[in-house]
């Protein structure tokens, strides 16, 4: 996937959970638009190595990211970045969106070299199971 959006969530007792996002190349997406409206303040945060960027984007209906899909995946892994942490609760749509190829270069356009590309490599899965979850099924 060109593109992966990463909602990451802590809890008062320090839990976490992410919800991912993930692009192919089609159309320009509502979401990555609401983003690319706020990257002049992106510019002006720092992106080291060592340090997010935080930028407050409102209010996010997560059911406008799911639509016409009830599905998704879940594991417990760790963060993509630094220091890597555990027991981490990863909620992945099973609704892929798409990402226009300008969007995609406007979101990496503030960003200097050691971060366009910093995707981490593929992990093993160290037992882990990945469970789907299909709310029609279900019911």
């Amino acid at each position: 996937f060109p593109a992966e959006l990463h909602l990451v969530h802590q809890a008062s007792d320090q839990s976490v959970s992410v919800v991912s996002v993930l692009f192919q190349f089609g159309k320009d997406d509502i979401l990555i638009s609401k983003i690319k409206d706020k990257l002049t303040e992106l510019a002006q945060e720092t992106c080291k190595k060592e340090e997010d960027a935080h930028i407050p984007l409102g209010t996010v209906d997560l059911n406008e990211l799911q639509k016409k899909s009830r599905k998704y995946f879940r594991y417990v892994g760790s963060l993509t970045v630094p220091p890597c942490t555990e027991n981490v609760v990863w909620n992945i749509l099973g609704k892929v969106r798409t990402i226009s190829q300008d969007q995609l270069n406007a979101l990496k356009a503030p960003l200097d070299s050691d971060c366009k590309n910093n995707s981490r490599p593929l992990q093993p899965p160290n037992g882990r199971q990945v469970e789907l979850y299909d709310e029609r099924r279900d019911q």
